[in-house]
């Protein structure tokens, strides 16, 4: 009985590490989806901000929306008002994006 047991718990831990392992993967794919490129919120289209990673569809097109209620955004901080966006988001994804006004300056508020 306890044998049984024992394989019961190894295949139970083997499939464990087999789905964290996959996740794992699949986040590892996600982050390459812009590797060495940078867009700019105040230009950057909702298929653009599809390829960040993190940045779900739903969540590029809420920026989008917002940024076109309310214009171009002067901090990235600006972010933080869209529904779904989160500290912890922005600071993963920072490296991916860059803030110019639509004349190309660099926004320094």
């Amino acid at each position: 009985m306890k044998i049984v047991s024992f394989k019961k718990a190894t295949c139970l831990v083997l499939l464990v590490v087999f789905i964290l392992a996959s996740g794992m993967i699949s986040i590892a794919a996600e982050e390459k989806k812009l590797v060495g490129k940078t867009i700019n919120i105040n230009t950057a289209t909702v298929d653009d901000f599809a390829q960040v990673p993190l940045v779900s569809r739903e969540l590029a097109e809420r920026i989008v929306e917002y940024r076109d209620d309310t214009g171009d955004f002067q901090v990235m901080e600006e972010l933080l008002q869209i529904d779904g966006f989160t500290r912890k988001m922005l600071r993963r994804i920072k490296p991916f994006l860059l803030l110019e006004g639509i004349g190309g300056d660099e926004c320094t508020c």
